[in-house]
């Protein structure tokens, strides 16, 4: 369906009006109440409330004498008209809470069950408090420990929630210079409630949400990449170096953010400092050469300073004597000022290539308009100006929340949080209470902000967590110690981050999918479990995890490691057969809490079973739309399927449905699994009918045979081309790789397991720790033999190796392995004592007890 428009004015048919009194039935769950003292009501948006235009729903309405009933299919109000304002005493609505029971609202009633919102930022936020905090004035507040207040949001245990539209600053389409503008409200005491009235089912609030403040847009494709950010003081050729180097290490990149050092030296500037960026047209159409997007930070609340290069320009536009001003201060309730604010200051720079601006409005909440808060306004005019200038691309406006309605502008910027485990461990509850208020697309300082230097271990945590976010972006605060090049930490620290950022960059398919659909449907790409399941009492006591879309679960770590190189994590899974991709177990029985513990370099994620998961290979860049190397994850399960979305990732076509949709069959019939798609369903500009195809069918023994249709396909070896399978004997993975195949004509894949062959549960997370156990043993194997089993460590970790090179082997494999982990412990324990009684060094005898903690652990969760 095309997204729809924004119409403030009701369907008059939806309207009642009593005396003083008007009630809008936008859905039967969702109802405008107002009262005016003077029977004047208003039809023209706010800030927050942009689109009143629903179809009617069926209703039925009484009145009898100066009392009106009102009934839809989910809810009953009553209104005794007494000629006096909303009260407990004179409105009240009864409503469907669950099956089997009713619930009621009547004004005035606490909002006990509100389940939050979000707020407009995390500057000086210390996890879930403030160190320092900033008023309505724009004053910091120091040393204040003040808890992050997320307000309210659009669901409810108690099964209603109120949205409080009186006395806001309205949009008046006759007011400015050709687009609505900011404008008092009505004079007189009014109030302006919308009731959601949706007792415990959350996602139809949420999709109602959407229709009254504006549909969450779908971002271009590149905003999913990696965006890198440092608050340093840059020129042109390190910007540009920085760019090679992530090439060079074959790390993706997509948006290079430019904080405020690009302009001449002040808080507020819009001229580039020609000492270190000499010719800013050159860099710019450079670094767009390399494919990558450019933002600039900005500050607009300085006004702007004679030292300006437009700031002749725009005296003249506002007919100031360039002679006799020295400053123009900022306004943004002046049309002709912010006419020239764009004209001037931001579209010059656009025409160079600035794709589009980081607004860091950190200066309060007043202007001279009473009511107004300038951070919702300026986001409203940022992004409608981008939308005019360039109507067939997405426009972007990076900056803080501005309130309800502010998801319709993203990207959000969270602002500047510490640089510890607490920021870390509480970013995952406020990104997934923010979809409450449709405000799914926060982008946190991964990393921090301040001070600035974080430690490898909680840095990579945070990385990881950032791949499982809306938006992957680094960044930290103007230190000579907070480097974020996650190339310049120490092994394997290193490692891990840039293949979690290219992990990333294989899930994009899915998360691009998931977004598209949360334009339909409210639901954000992150949210909190209850969204899914608000009947389960655990599900709101699950803060640390959440749904990454509507298969997957994430559950990010956010503390350190503890002796045998395991963090901890508790998880709660819902009812259904879930699969660990980290360990490869498939957990079922839910609901259920578990306990379970992951290595530094393993990021929980639960797969729901069964469902393909699209992803893409080979990947520096998102500009292309459709998936050169297209990558199916298949689970374990029963079956499953998934339609993959697809579009030109840039333009505004997609608002028309100039998309394609590819749906994913998986299925298993006894030893069989098999994979289909159906014809791509729609069309756009520059789809890709033939791409390659990789499929990697997981927690599998070796196959029998894998057929393609009708056609046995053989064995290869991996990184050579042709068709073929390989066996990752590691993870326990049947990969199966195509080079060219049509997605106009459906194939069927089929790979059947050798009879009797059995992966054990979890073989994935057992030879990830035996690989590590084998790692420490190596670190202290002696240069003459000191025990006869002292590399029995390594010959079992070599396992998966051994079964990838021939998977023929794999059952005797399995027998062997059985029998050396009955043998490890005794033989790693003998090797310490050896070294503790030759007198060795402490480390090598720390070592190799950190070995034997570690193996405790695994055979206790990977038993075979």
């Amino acid at each position: 369906m095309p997204v729809a428009r924004h119409v403030p004015l009701a369907d008059s048919r939806a309207t009642l009006t009593l005396d003083r009194a008007r009630f809008t039935l936008l859905t039967d769950q969702l109802i405008r109440m107002e009262w005016s003292e003077d029977s004047s009501f208003e039809d023209r948006a706010t800030l927050a409330v942009c689109n009143r235009r629903f179809p009617v729903p069926e209703f039925s309405h009484r009145q009898v004498g100066n009392q009106l009933v009102i009934n839809t299919r989910a809810l009953t109000l009553t209104w005794k008209n007494n000629g006096k304002p909303f009260s407990p005493s004179n409105l009240s609505v009864v409503f469907r809470h669950r099956p089997g029971k009713r619930g009621q609202w009547k004004p005035g009633r606490s909002e006990k069950g509100n389940l939050g919102g979000t707020f407009r930022t995390l500057d000086g936020a210390d996890g879930n408090r403030f160190a320092w905090w900033q008023n309505p004035d724009g004053h910091w507040i120091p040393d204040q420990h003040v808890p992050v207040d997320l307000g309210k949001g659009v669901v409810s245990r108690d099964g209603w929630a109120l949205h409080d539209d009186s006395g806001r600053i309205v949009l008046d389409p006759a007011a400015g210079q050709g687009t609505p503008w900011v404008t008092p409200p009505r004079e007189g005491a009014h109030q302006d409630w919308y009731l959601f009235a949706h007792g415990l089912d959350f996602k139809a609030a949420l999709r109602d949400a959407a229709g009254l403040f504006g549909a969450q847009p779908l971002p271009p494709r590149y905003v999913f990449g990696y965006w890198y950010s440092r608050y340093w003081a840059y020129t042109d050729r390190e910007l540009e170096a920085l760019a090679d180097k992530m090439d060079e290490m074959n790390l993706p990149l997509d948006v290079m953010v430019i904080d405020m050092d690009w302009h001449l030296p002040g808080w507020t500037g819009y001229t580039w400092d020609k000492r270190y960026f000499p010719d800013p047209a050159r860099l710019l159409a450079r670094l767009h050469k390399r494919g990558l997007q450019l933002t600039l930070n900005l500050h607009p609340a300085d006004g702007v300073g004679r030292h300006e290069e437009a700031f002749t320009a725009i005296c003249r536009e506002l007919d100031l004597d360039p002679q006799a001003t020295t400053h123009i201060p900022f306004d943004a309730t002046d049309p002709a000022f912010i006419k020239a604010y764009f004209e001037q200051l931001h579209h010059p720079h656009e025409d160079i290539g600035v794709d589009f601006w980081w607004l860091d409005w950190q200066q309060g909440q007043k202007t001279r308009l009473p009511g107004l808060d300038p951070l919702p306004w300026l986001n409203h005019l940022h992004w409608t100006d981008l939308a005019e200038r360039r109507p067939n691309r997405r426009p972007l406006c990076f900056s803080r929340y501005g309130g309800p309605g502010a998801g319709r502008y993203p990207i959000g910027f969270s602002g500047d949080t510490y640089s510890t485990w607490k920021s870390l461990a509480y970013q995952p509850h406020f990104t997934a209470t923010a979809a409450n208020i449709l405000y799914g697309y926060w982008s946190h300082d991964i990393g921090g902000h301040q001070p600035g230097p974080v430690e490898p271990e909680l840095y990579t945590r945070w990385v990881q967590f950032g791949v499982f976010s809306p938006i992957l972006r680094t960044h930290s605060g103007k230190n000579m110690a907070s480097d974020r090049r996650v190339w310049r930490f120490p092994d394997p620290y290193s490692d891990i981050m840039m293949d979690a950022i290219r992990r990333r960059y294989q899930m994009v398919p899915y998360i691009y999918t998931e977004c598209r659909k949360a334009t339909r449907t409210g639901t954000s790409l992150i949210r909190a479990m209850y969204i899914e399941h608000p009947e389960e009492p655990q599900a709101y006591q699950a803060p640390g995890q959440y749904y990454f879309g509507d298969e997957l679960i994430a559950a990010p770590i956010a503390s350190p490691v503890n002796a045998s190189g395991l963090a901890a994590q508790k998880v709660w899974l819902p009812e259904g057969r879930w699969y660990d991709q980290a360990t490869g177990h498939l957990l079922s029985g839910g609901p259920v809490r578990l306990q379970r513990s992951y290595l530094l370099d393993e990021i929980p994620v639960f797969m729901r079973a069964g469902t393909p998961i699209p992803g893409q290979r080979n990947v520096l860049r998102l500009n292309d739309g459709s998936c050169k190397h297209l990558e199916i994850t298949l689970p374990p399960g029963d079956s499953g399927t998934y339609t993959l979305y697809e579009d030109d990732g840039y333009t505004t076509g997609y608002e028309k449905e100039a998309c394609t949709w590819i749906t994913l069959e998986h299925t298993r019939k006894a030893r069989t699994r098999s994979f289909s798609w159906h014809p791509p369903q729609g069309s756009f500009k520059g789809f890709r009918s033939r791409r390659s195809l990789t499929l990697r069918f997981e927690a599998m023994p070796p196959p029998a045979k894998v057929v393609r249709g009708n056609k046995p396909l053989a064995r290869k070896e991996p990184g050579t081309g042709g068709d073929g399978w390989f066996y990752q004997g590691e993870t326990g993975t049947v990969v199966v790789e195509l080079m060219n195949i049509h997605l106009a004509q459906p194939e069927t894949l089929s790979v059947s397991a050798a009879p009797r062959l059995v992966l054990p549960n979890g073989w994935k997370g057992l030879m990830a720790r035996l690989g590590k156990i084998g790692e420490l043993a190596n670190l202290v194997s002696p240069a003459h033999p000191l025990h006869p089993d002292e590399r029995l460590a390594i010959q079992v970790a070599q396992t998966g190796n051994r079964i990838s090179m021939n998977p023929d082997s794999f059952a005797q494999e399995i027998r062997a392995l059985k029998t050396d982990l009955k043998r490890l412990p005794r033989a790693l324990k003998e090797f310490q004592a050896v070294y503790a009684g030759h007198g060795h060094d402490q480390e090598q005898v720390a070592i190799l007890q950190k070995a034997r903690d570690m193996l405790k652990a695994t055979l206790t969760a990977f038993p075979l």
